[in-house]
């Protein structure tokens, strides 16, 4: 029998149940793939960001520990004997010295090397010095002057002369590993080295020798172990790590907390082969899944590079994906039984309203057939136009209802998505100045504290300094290099003043004050310095601007440090206006000071207000005066932000709260 015959012997009743059975479960199972997609993707998407971003944060340390080294490595060359040595192979000193920094710094080896490259002195037990060690490129590039640090591949004989234990370390057998380029070698015969270079100079700044250290990566597993507990913190997943940290030595581990099946750790396994090609060959970051010895991880790999650029490893970070499609499997199944619960739900109540729809229908029907019947008394017509003019009235009044509810649904909802945003803006407006004034306040106690430890000795060095200038006299040798120390303990001692007024949060001395009126007593002070020669000034100062409550002292002073700030970025020539207004919107009033310099570049935009930044030349700034003038503006209960365009200029902003009472004192 045909499906449309079928159908039509059915009761209207069974039809709409059918029919509402069949939508739902198309509909239903449509939403559930879809959904199940959509989570899918957002969790594995949100786990990946994650892995990258813990690959930045273990490239930070790794950075960090041979930056390190390099400056241990350039403080050490100023160390007592250390030119004796090199220039005259007397290293008792110096051995003493430096092998004292190397127990300190824990450096495995740290070596004195004449001017020719010739050994004069190793601190780790070794086999004895004398040897030429110009082959190493940071050695040669440091007897050239420079101070060198980075990541290099040093042969097991070269490590094995400046410590003999470390040739033994790095030879270890390689792993056959599975999805792994086939390699030739069964040993390895080299190591990953964490090296500084530096040059020793005499006291006429002659190059005499040099002096290099470094910390060998193969095997270190406190290295690893640091990053990991950092990022992971000893968390788990059915007996597994969630995340794993390796260092690679070309495509070999030499120092990771991935584990094989036996519980020790990978070392000497490969990467696999497309890892291999993108990070090794192609010298590009790999951002994907990788199956990492046994297990799939959501991975990240980028290039280790020497000083010459070279790739000489990789630096990787994962985090176990079984834990995350746990987590994706639990949500997906959660969905579909919600979704199953209301599809029972939604056909329990279908059928409750189908019954109660055609009931009217099925008396209609009734009253039909008794006429048929020839029972004629019955009153049919009255009756149907009866109930069907109320289920037409109830119908059309119903739809109608439907459409004021729904106008007024839509309309709520844009008024809630609005206020929404309005309230999410607002807090991470809130969230960013909280953050900055939490962040200015910690610099604030450090800049206290250096600037009065600082702050004593430099008196005395100052003092000491300018005496001495006084009883040489003029023509003497040295009198210009003690003037020249006296004009940098002067610049020393101001910029110690700047981190004192940084640190220092002075108490307000609030007042009700009319900011133009503040405007222009500023302007007065300074508008007749050589400074402003060739600044125009513009002026837009908006007529009776209500009063604000504020410390007109601190308050001329933002105002000074932007008027300077900006005619120093156009180079004491263009056009700076300032400009006031009434915010009804905020109910404050509104400052701009707009310049015609170089502009700020979009990078350095956001760290504007943070202490010490500058983009002055040296000796020009010291980086604290934006910082000094949000920390006053905050303190009012205002805001400042900033508007640049690298070329046009760029505009300062100023909000304070319109408030004609004065309110407490507070610092």
């Amino acid at each position: 029998m045909p499906l449309d015959e079928t159908l039509r012997r059915l009761s209207l009743k069974t039809r709409l149940i059918i029919s509402y059975l069949v939508i739902l479960a198309v509909g239903g199972l449509v939403t559930s793939i879809v959904g199940s997609w959509i989570v899918s993707t957002t969790i594995m998407r949100q786990a990946q960001r994650t892995a990258e971003h813990d690959l930045a944060t273990a490239r930070i340390i790794f950075q960090d520990r041979v930056a390190s080294i390099g400056r241990t490595v350039q403080l050490a060359v100023t160390g007592a004997g250390v030119v004796d040595c090199a220039v005259r192979g007397e290293c008792a000193s110096a051995g003493n010295h430096l092998t004292g920094v190397r127990g300190e710094t824990l450096l495995d080896f740290l070596t004195i090397a004449d001017a020719r490259g010739v050994v004069r002195l190793r601190t780790a037990p070794t086999r004895g010095v004398g040897d030429t060690v110009t082959v190493l490129p940071l050695v040669r590039e440091a007897l050239a002057g420079d101070v060198v640090a980075s990541s290099e591949i040093l042969t097991a004989d070269q490590l094995e002369r400046e410590a003999p234990d470390l040739g033994g370390q790095v030879r270890m057998r390689l792993v056959e590993t599975p999805r792994a380029v086939p390699g030739r070698d069964t040993v390895l015969s080299s190591g990953l080295v964490m090296i500084a270079a530096g040059p020793i100079r005499d006291a006429g700044g002659r190059v005499v020798g040099t002096l290099y250290g470094g910390v060998l990566v193969n095997g270190r597993e406190e290295m690893v172990d640091r990053v990991w507990e950092l990022l992971y913190r000893g968390e788990t997943h059915r007996g597994k790590q969630i995340g794993t940290v390796t260092v690679f030595q070309g495509d070999v581990r030499v120092a990771t907390n991935v584990r094989t099946a036996d519980g020790a750790r990978a070392l000497g396994t490969r990467v696999s082969a497309p890892v291999h090609d993108a990070v090794l060959l192609r010298g590009e970051r790999w951002s994907n899944r990788a199956f990492v010895v046994q297990d799939w991880y959501l991975s990240v790999y980028e290039p280790l590079r020497n000083h010459r650029n070279e790739i000489v490893g990789m630096l990787y970070v994962g985090v176990l994906e079984s834990r995350f499609t746990a987590i994706r499997n639990r949500v997906i199944l959660s969905f579909f039984g919600i979704a199953t619960t209301g599809f029972i739900l939604i056909i329990a109540i279908t059928y409750v309203m189908i019954r109660n729809i055609t009931r009217p229908i099925g008396e209609m029907v009734a009253a039909t057939r008794n006429i048929s019947a020839g029972r004629l008394d019955q009153e049919i017509q009255a009756t149907a136009q009866g109930e069907v003019a109320l289920l037409a009235e109830s119908f059309n009044t119903m739809a109608k209802s439907l459409r004021h509810m729904k106008d007024d649904l839509e309309e709520w909802g844009r008024t809630l998505e609005e206020k929404v945003k309005e309230r999410t803006d607002e807090l991470v407006r809130m969230q960013a100045r909280v953050a900055q004034s939490e962040r200015l306040a910690s610099l604030g106690m450090l800049a206290a504290g250096v600037a009065h430890e600082i702050n004593n000795p430099l008196g005395g060095i100052l003092a000491l300094a300018a005496l001495t200038v006084e009883d040489l006299p003029e023509g003497h040798a040295n009198r210009p290099n003690l003037e020249e120390v006296v004009r940098q303990a002067e610049r020393c001692r101001t910029i110690v003043r700047g981190l004192l007024e940084f640190s220092r949060q002075s108490e307000l001395h609030m007042e009700v004050v009319d900011l133009n009126r503040v405007l222009d007593d500023t302007l007065a002070l300074i508008a007749k310095q050589a400074a402003f020669f060739n600044v125009e000034l513009v002026r837009h100062q908006a007529d009776g601007l209500p009063p604000i409550a504020a410390d007109q002292s601190q308050l001329s002073q933002v105002i000074l440090n932007l008027v300077v700030n900006a005619v120093q970025a156009m180079e004491e020539r263009g056009t700076l206006t300032i400009a006031t207004r009434y915010d009804p919107a905020h109910d404050a009033v509104e400052m701009a000071f707009t310049d015609t310099g170089r502009g700020i570049a979009p990078e350095d935009v956001g760290r504007v207000f943070d202490p010490f930044f500058t983009t002055k030349t040296n000796g020009q700034g010291t980086g604290l005066g934006l910082s000094i003038a949000y920390g006053i503006v905050t303190r009012h209960h205002g805001t400042i932000t900033v508007e640049s365009e690298v070329g046009r200029g760029t505009t300062f902003r100023i909000r304070l709260p319109v408030g004609g009472a004065v309110p407490e004192a507070a610092t």
